[in-house]
């Protein structure tokens, strides 16, 4: 996969530092690539990384004045050949799956054209991941044709448990959209 444009979309999880690896795996097959944080990720990282391993501004507030006036979240879904979120929370995938669209992230998921791949890596805790809510937010997800649900993995967690919430590592993250996408 090369020469592509991705939106990243970045939510609070603790498997956020994971994705600066994913970054730079895209980065190095020559993508242009944009990041959108929701506020509870720039918590966990600064936008600042992310600027970095980018070379690309990073979107966090949907009322942010746009360059040159452009409706922001209608222009960044115009821009994406493909979007990924990861890692995907429970808080987000429940949004989306629900259409509700109250961050910057979640607005241009819903302005998303639904001839672009939109990718989606779950992480939370197995409790969280085999809660009926989120298995039935996901089914709904994952019903979309444009739609893929990449993970979770097994095994050890950040608090300590094992089961399945695990993100999927960031070079199978990026060989699965290379498969869909290219």
């Amino acid at each position: 996969m090369e020469n592509k444009k991705i939106l990243l979309g970045v939510t609070g999880g603790i498997a956020i530092y994971k994705i600066c690896e994913l970054v730079r795996l895209l980065m190095k097959n020559k993508n242009q690539v944009k990041v959108i944080m929701t506020q509870n990720a720039t918590q966990m990282v600064s936008p600042v990384v992310f600027r970095a391993l980018s070379r690309s501004c990073v979107y966090v507030d949907t009322f942010a004045d746009a360059a040159g006036g452009a409706v922001e979240h209608i222009s960044l879904a115009n821009w994406a050949q493909a979007a990924i979120i990861a890692p995907a929370t429970a808080n987000t995938i429940g949004k989306i799956a629900n259409g509700i669209a109250d961050n910057l992230l979640t607005t241009v998921v819903m302005a998303l054209s639904e001839s672009k791949p939109l990718f989606v890596a779950p992480a939370m805790n197995s409790n969280m991941w085999d809660s009926v809510f989120v298995q039935e937010n996901i089914k709904k997800m994952a019903c979309r044709k444009n739609c893929f649900i990449v993970g979770p993995a097994k095994g050890e967690l950040a608090c300590g448990a094992s089961g399945a919430g695990r993100i999927v590592e960031p070079a199978e993250i990026f060989e699965f959209m290379a498969k869909k996408i290219s």
